[in-house]
Order: structure tokens, then sequence, then C-alpha cells
């Protein structure tokens, strides 16, 4: 592995400020230095400000000798003298405009006369719905649609208007990136590296133009934001890095976050969340992490925020050393696709509960792997012919329920093993406990008494490996069915997440991690009656780490297919945790680890 490398990106305001004031320049100085960042990335336009050629020159002149430098720029953001745009509580330039794509194109060319490499903000994406993108969207598709008929059929998750927006929208972004992006930087400088950073907003990517393959094409490197922002699941920053790298390939360059929580403006992050950003980020084998921004990390605030990067450097870079690129678990499909509801995120959910996700090109998947089918993948991908060719499936309660309604006609309900007539029974019940086998499982200390699972299916003659009941029948919510050979694992635990990571007795999340351990090899279960918060990592190299999301440490069993991974040992690499006591059990090596609060522990197998 490459050395991780640390980055800053100085915005235009920044940059602006700093110039005027040699204190607070001379403040980020010793901040830069101080976590060994190598390159900075100074910005020249952002919400309306585009710096002069003589600020930029003075900026790079600052700087030189010191740091690696390339450009950045915000070309996406709205300020005043530009046209049109649209208002999310922060105002976006509308790309379709001619006159917003004529002052982007002056910003490309200003940016490329500096630098021999540039990096674009996230905000570039197509954002708009206003009047011209409505009637420039019903040219293109033969359609007549008012502006308020279109907004309620996104907002009513009409696939076939999101499915034509998203068309609508990557042919407008790529043109508008093709021709008034990168052409004007490389008519200024032929040999400049364009590259671009997308957000952590995966699930939007379709609806605003985001089309990774294509823009891959387009551009020379793609950076990914992996903020986890308050209240959502901080695995997702490591999965939307993989996710990117299915879809891009060696076109990924890196990873980028700021200090902001997401939920108030302005308002800063908890150092914990701040915290595990950057190890998620740092855990998928990226080589360059680059904090956002400049400014803000120069604040008394953020004092802290520095102190505590300073103090896991030496730890996160000695796990980086470590780390493959190749890592192991369920197969996630790199897809791209407008309309999951239920579903939305789910794979942030599973990964905090430790089940491993490998998001893979679709053309790769073979015989005999355990693909995840969400309702992403209903009417994207032949999930039929998957199964026909022995590829084993794992369902999510979004995608059943769609097949259950009908998506893909008589041979989905063989699929998921049916009665015909009436396959969806409910879309949810209120569960009271759990049962697998001579086991029962309910409600544990200061929990709620009932907690919804769904959808409930009329099955035929298949393997039941956990049934629900509402006090009243037993329902199937975890089966196995087979067709042509393959494997399907029904899991219809997953339509609620908040309640499979944090409310569901413990064996709804156990059950899960045994039909991931069957094709990855690999688990990890928490000595607690409820686990959550910790997700595991498996590299190709067999090394493992185990994250602890927890406040509190854990004590909890490493689960090894001993001859699948030719081990009968372990020893601790790096982490704030220790190795209890290992044995070779039944052909299993089973390894007791213990982790520290809020902190990975890595280990390898021997």
């Amino acid at each position: 592995m490459a050395d991780l490398k640390f980055s800053i990106y100085m915005t235009a305001h920044a940059a602006r400020d700093f110039l005027n004031n040699d204190e607070l320049f001379k403040r980020f100085i010793n901040v830069a230095k101080s976590l060994g960042v190598s390159k900075v990335y100074v910005e020249n336009y952002r919400d309306g400000q585009l710096l002069s050629d003589d600020e930029v020159d003075a900026m790079v002149k600052r700087l030189s000798g010191d740091f690696e430098l390339a450009g950045g720029t915000a070309i996406g953001t709205w300020g005043s003298g530009w046209f049109s745009y649209e208002d999310y509580g922060f105002k976006v330039a509308c790309i379709s405009d001619d006159n917003n794509k004529r002052l982007i194109a002056d910003a490309m060319r200003h940016l490329a006369g500096h630098f021999n490499e540039v990096l674009i903000d996230d905000f570039w994406a197509q954002w708009c719905h206003g009047e011209h993108d409505v009637e420039l969207f019903n040219r293109m598709h033969g359609l007549a649609l008012s502006r308020g008929e279109l907004m309620r059929g996104i907002r009513n998750n009409d696939r076939r208007i999101l499915d034509l927006w998203t068309n609508y929208s990557a042919s407008v972004l790529l043109d508008v990136s093709e021709n008034f992006v990168v052409k004007p930087a490389r008519e200024v400088n032929k040999g400049i590296r364009v590259n671009l950073k997308v957000a952590e907003w995966r699930e939007d990517f379709p609806h605003r133009g985001l089309i990774l393959s294509k823009l891959a094409q387009l551009f020379d490197s793609i950076y990914v934001g992996t903020e986890s922002r308050e209240g959502t699941e901080q695995y997702g920053s490591f999965l939307i890095t993989e996710y990117v790298r299915a879809i891009v390939g060696d076109k990924l360059g890196g990873v980028w976050f700021d200090t902001f929580n997401g939920l108030y403006s302005g308002s800063l992050i908890s150092l914990s969340i701040y915290l595990k950003q950057l190890w998620f980020s740092a855990l998928t084998s990226v080589n360059e992490v680059v904090f956002f921004d400049a400014y803000s990390l120069t604040l008394g605030n953020r004092a802290k925020y520095i102190d505590a990067v300073k103090a896991e450097e030496p730890m996160l870079k000695s796990m980086h050393s470590n780390q493959t690129v190749d890592k192991l678990g369920v197969l996630m499909p790199g897809i791209q696709v407008n309309g999951a509801v239920i579903d939305r995120y789910v794979h942030d959910y599973l990964g905090m509960i430790g089940v491993p996700l490998r998001p893979i090109n679709v053309n790769s998947i073979k015989r005999g792997d355990y693909v995840l089918i969400t309702e992403h993948a209903v009417g994207s991908i032949d999930i039929i012919e998957l199964a026909r060719r022995g590829v084993n499936l794992i369902v999510t309660s979004g995608a059943a329920e769609l097949i259950a309604e009908g998506a893909l006609g008589y041979e989905g309900f063989e699929l998921l093993g049916l009665v015909r007539d009436n396959p969806l029974m409910s879309p949810v019940i209120d569960a009271l406990y759990l049962i697998s086998g001579n086991h029962t499982a309910s409600y544990t200390h200061r929990r709620p008494g009932a907690f919804p699972i769904g959808p409930i299916l009329n099955t035929t003659d298949v393997k039941v490996l956990l049934e629900a009941s509402d006090g009243v029948g037993k329902y199937p919510v975890v089966y196995v069915n087979e067709f042509n050979g393959a494997k399907v694992y029904v899991v219809n635990l997953t339509k609620y997440p908040p309640y499979l990571k944090d409310y569901y007795p413990e064996l709804a999340r156990r059950i899960i991690r045994d039909i991931a351990f069957e094709y990855v090899g690999v688990r990890v279960d928490p000595e607690a009656s409820m686990a959550s918060n910790f997700s595991l990592i498996p590299y190709a190299n067999k090394h493992l780490v185990i994250y602890n999301m927890n406040e509190h440490p854990i004590n909890a069993l490493v689960t090894v297919d001993a001859a699948r991974f030719n081990a009968s040992s372990v020893r601790v690499i790096e982490g704030r945790g220790n190795v209890k006591d290992f044995e070779l059990a039944n052909g299993n090596l089973r390894v007791r680890v213990g982790i520290e609060g809020e902190s990975p522990l890595m280990i390898k197998l021997t």
C-alpha cells in the first residue's frame, strides 16, 4: 500500500481572508504542518466570488515550497452576478442556464491558468427543477408535463418519471461537464488533470445526474465525500467509497470530509462522529484524505478536532499500511437506481450490525457468490437469471415486498417460494417475539414490547429460519428457498432499519450474521444481549478490522472458517484492544477479543 496522504482544501473565501490577515494565515500553516498535510487545494470560485489572478498567484507563492499545490473550484454554487438558481437553504447554480454555463467556463479557464491539477467541489450536480429545465425535459422525452405535474411525480416516487428525469439530468450534467468544464480547462492547459468530488448522498446521485460510470470516462479521478452527518449510520462513510470504487475502479482518487453536523447550518459535528469519518475513510485503502476546509480548521473550537486527529494518526497510518484494496463481504451490486424507499441506505444499517458488505461490478458476480438483493435491484438487474446461474441471493424486505406484489411476475413468486394466489399476507405486523427452533426471544431491558416486522409472505415449501409472532399466529420472517440449485434467503427484517439495529431481539441480528458467515467465512458476535454499533472489515490479506463504535468497551467472539483462511492462530496488529484467548474447535478458529469504546482493532490470521 502507498502511504496515506493528508490534504486540506482551501475555499476562495478562506484564501482571501488569509491574504488579508497574516496572523490567520500563520495559524493555518501551523495547523497544516501539525497534521502532516502534504497537499493544499486552493479554490478560485465559490458563491459568486472569483479570486483575481493576483490573489491566486499570491496564495500560491505563500504556499510553494511547503506543500504540493492543486486548484479547487465550487462551480456548482450560486452567487451575485450569476443567473438562475435553486434554493435548498443553500443556493446552487442551474447548469442548464446558458449564462451560467459561460461563467462556469470562465471559472475553469481561470483555474487552469494557475494549476496542473484541479478538484471540483461536490456542489457540481444537476440540482434544478425550474421552468427552463422542465421545458428541456419535456422536449427531450416528447412530453408536456407542467412543473407541478413533474414535481408530484417525483414526490410520489413515480419510477417512470424518476427514470426519465435521471436521463435528463445525466444528459445535462455530462454535456456541461464536457463542454464547459473539462474542455475550457484543457484549452488553457492541455495536460491538466480535472478531478471531480461527489458527495456522501449516494442514493440521490441518479436524480442529480451523477452517473458515475460516465463521469469516470470524462474526469481524471473521482473523489468521494465520506461525511456521516449526525443521525446517519457511520458505516456509510466506508461503504460509499467502496461503492464508488466498484463503479469507477482505478479512477477513485481519494476521500473528503468536513466538521459540520448537517442538522443545524454551520454547527459542529460531534468529535466522536468526526473521528469515525476519519477512521472509516482511511479503512477504505485510499491514499488521500482531504480535510475541508482550511479556514474552519483554524478556529478555536476546532482545536480538539485537530488534536484528536494527531493522536489517531500513527495508529491510522499503521493500519492503513496493512490493508489491501480487495476486501471480503456479502456482495452489493454496484448499480445506480432511482426510487428506493424502504431500502434507502439500508446497507449502512447492515454494516452497523457486523455484516460486511463488498460492492462489486454486476458483471463480476459469479456462481456461488452471495449477493444482497435490495429494492434497488428489482427491475434493474436480472435477479432470476442470477439465481439460474447458481448465484445465491439475500433478499431484503424492500425487494421481497416488490416481488410479492408482482414486480417479477410468477417467476418472482417461484424465486421466493411464494403461494401464487395470495403471496403477500400483510405489509407489516406488530410482533411480540421471535422464534428460532426451540428458542424464543422478546424485548430486552427498557425496550418497546412490540416491534414492527414485515412484509409477511405466504410461503410454500421453504426452510424457515426465524419466525415472528404477534400473539395470534406465527409467521416466517427469515427463510431460505431452493431455486434452480441456488439458495434464496429472504430476510424480512430490514423494512424498519432502526429497529433492526437497535430494538429487535439480538436473535434477529445474529441470524443475518449466520447467513453472511456462510459466504464470508468470518464473523464477529459481541458478548451482549443487544449488539450493534460495530463493524467488521475483512481484507483479502487475512487482516480483519473490528470497529467498536459504542462509547463502552466490548468483548466479542470472532469466528473464522479455519480451512478457508488457512488459519490456526491470530495476533494483534494495531488498535485499542487485545486478544484474550483463541482455540480451534469444529473447524473454526474462535478468537475472543476485547475492544475499547469508539476504537478499531486490527488482527491478523496466521
